[in-house]
């Protein structure tokens, strides 16, 4: 029976859609034999036409209501391309074409894919035998609606011949940050035996701080033992800032993670780093922040270029930042750090950082914010003196992206410098540490 409705169904398509001639009496002598079928399988299906608004004034549905079997055409996919923002990538499942029954007017038939980004609408005409398509210029931050659909081109028209499969996806979320540019000052010291009050603070410019590093403070020197950190293992931190975006926006959207992936220079992944989702920062931060020392003076006006790491641009490492805040000139006390038994300079750029909570700030304080999310890795997963790039994204909870791709370029050249004693930070107190390793990070923009 299926069989027999197939090949009339073939015929009265090519009746309708390509030839005119006869075509009342021949139809009416066809659909006379073939209705009463029609509509049980109808009944039994339960198969339905979709609206399909993207296929607009343009295109016409045959008038033979000829679709496809259901299951023919499926598993429409939309996702954003984690390389390019731009870039959507979409495919999809069939069987082969001549399976379809489209007869002769399978010459005449392209598969038809339209995305509408809310600003203009992409339009591609494909070979019945493509799984997919990568559509360029697409908006972003914005819903995109993708349909697909069989079309056949006759003299009279194009003609819809199959059901229209649609998909959404709705790229909400700005880039997340993997540095953050609000540093702070202190003003007002809140009541530093009371937890939770309230401080006041003015923004410093000039300030930039990568969250990347070792540990929970975002340290750039490690140890094989007698250094306390915290994890107590110690980690390779690398975190992020959400966008522009609050908690309600990204629920909206169904945002699950961001997803973080490193390359090596050859642009190989690194193993360690493909595509791991970050995890939340609160519960390890709470109320406290990255704490870099004191200023005396009002920083308002700051032009002092204040940063953890070394920025490279086209190849010129900035001297303030070379310098990573040990420099005697810059306008503040850094977080105390001393070190016996070996020479330490300012280019070895000990980033001075510590955890500390709020209600311990006092008055001329300079600290930044803790990430929103983060990842920790193997100690030792970057090699010295090698180029990685890490890329990361937003996801929703099907693992769709939702958000364009933040990359950042990061070297990373090790200073082994052997047994040292009496170092003292905020964690630990005339400690003996073997096998001291200095880092010196490199932004490369």
């Amino acid at each position: 029976m299926i069989e027999f409705i197939n090949e009339t169904l073939s015929s009265i398509f090519q009746l309708i859609c390509s030839s005119r001639k006869n075509m009342i009496s021949k139809v009416y002598q066809l659909l006379k034999g073939v209705l009463p079928a029609l509509l049980t399988v109808a009944v039994i299906s339960g198969s339905s036409v979709a609206a399909g608004d993207l296929f607009d004034d343009e295109y016409t549905d045959c008038p033979a209501k000829t679709r496809l079997a259901q299951g023919q055409i499926s598993d429409l996919a939309v996702t954003r391309d984690t390389e390019e923002a731009d870039k959507v990538n979409v495919g999809w499942s069939a069987t082969s074409p001549g399976t379809w029954n489209l007869g002769a007017n399978a010459y005449n038939a392209n598969l038809v894919v339209i995305l509408d980004d809310g600003n203009k609408t992409h339009s591609q005409s494909l070979s019945l035998g493509s799984r997919k398509i990568v559509f360029d210029d697409v908006a972003t931050g914005l819903e995109i609606t993708v349909q697909l659909a069989i079309v056949v081109a006759t003299p009279d028209g194009d003609f819809v011949v199959s059901d229209i499969l649609e998909q959404r996806i709705n790229q909400s979320v700005s880039e997340p940050a993997f540095l953050t540019t609000e540093w702070q000052r202190v003003t007002t010291p809140e009541d530093r035996g009371t937890e939770g009050t309230q401080f006041m603070a003015q923004k410093v410019p000039m300030g930039t701080f990568y969250y990347v590093g070792y540990n929970k403070d975002f340290s750039n020197y490690r140890a094989d033992s007698g250094l306390t950190t915290e994890p107590h293992t110690p980690r390779l931190r690398i975190g992020l800032r959400h966008g522009g975006e609050d908690d309600d926006k990204r629920k909206d959207v169904d945002f699950d993670v961001y997803l973080l992936r490193i390359t090596d220079e050859t642009g190989d992944v690194v193993p360690e780093g493909n595509d791991v989702a970050t995890i939340e920062s609160a519960e390890f931060y709470v109320d406290e922040m990255l704490h870099a020392g004191f200023a005396g003076n009002d920083l308002s006006a700051n032009t002092t270029v204040f940063s953890n790491m070394r920025i490279s641009e086209a190849g010129k490492p900035t001297v303030t930042s070379l310098q990573r805040m040990d420099a005697a000139t810059l306008p503040f006390s850094r977080r105390p750090i001393s070190i016996g038994g070996i020479t330490v300079t300012a280019d070895d750029g000990l980033a001075p950082f510590s955890p500390e909570s709020t209600y311990l700030l006092g008055g001329g304080a300079v600290f930044v914010e803790p990430p929103n999310v983060h990842r920790d890795f193997p100690i030792d997963i970057l090699s010295s003196d090698t180029t990685y790039q890490i890329t990361a994204w937003a996801v929703n909870d099907a693992r769709e992206t939702i958000s364009p791709t933040a990359t950042l370029k990061v070297r990373p050249v090790d200073s082994l410098r052997g047994t040292v004693t009496n170092f003292t930070n905020a964690n630990n107190n005339f400690a003996t540490l073997t096998n001291f390793v200095t880092t010196e990070f490199t932004v490369l923009k």
